[in-house]
């Protein structure tokens, strides 16, 4: 009997798991950045020693949010709610998290670097690159990969170019791909990294 109320209970709570439809992005691992896709614009949420950073790239309304940082690339009012705003036009350092903006954005976590390629300030300048995201990419995309590059992140249903396609076959790196209907995240320590893909369950929501 004692068995049979077990399986009992323990069924109940795997139909109560299931049937919770909000994404909680407070389970964020230390030292990680999440990317966040919506409306065919992405988002970074980044926690760094339980302090939150959202990088903006676009245009997109990223609601049900709260952080502790919100850091913009372009001038753009959005209804988040937040304790401090910055507006990212060169270098950056909050806390122990710095970020820059040359050629490229750059987000520097545990001696790593974190490279967005936004193709109107790009020079082909990689080399020093850990990881890199492609955000907006067009036909003529091409950059330089090297063979240190740990991952190359890119929207899934992106179409490059012939030529790119021939110098991505002669790199031997990871790619993994970003869509709105699953939310991936990449955890850096100094010696160690992760990549996890889980797949939404429903609406998004952070709150601190």
């Amino acid at each position: 009997m004692k068995y049979i109320h077990f399986v009992v209970i323990i069924f109940l709570l795997t139909a109560c798991d299931y049937s919770y439809d909000i994404e909680d992005y407070n389970y964020l691992d230390d030292s990680s950045l999440r990317f966040i896709r919506r409306e065919e614009d992405t988002s970074i949420l980044i926690n760094k020693n339980d302090k939150y950073y959202l990088l903006l790239l676009g245009n997109s309304n990223m609601d049900d949010i709260e952080v502790d940082y919100l850091i913009k690339y372009k001038n753009v009012d959005f209804d988040i709610d937040f304790d401090e705003e910055y507006l990212l036009n060169g270098e950056l350092v909050i806390n122990d998290l710095a970020f820059n903006v040359n050629d490229k954005i750059e987000i520097i976590m545990n001696d790593n670097f974190f490279c967005i390629y936004m193709k109107e300030l790009d020079s082909d300048n990689y080399s020093e690159c850990d990881f890199i995201y492609l955000y907006n990419p067009d036909s003529n995309f091409y950059i330089t990969l090297n063979s240190d590059l740990k991952i190359l992140f890119y929207h899934s249903y992106t179409k490059f170019n012939y030529r790119f396609l021939q110098h991505l076959a002669t790199v031997w790196i990871d790619s993994y791909t970003i869509d709105s209907s699953s939310y991936t995240t990449l955890t850096i320590e100094q010696n160690y990294f992760e990549v996890v893909g889980t797949k939404m369950r429903g609406k998004t929501v952070h709150r601190r």
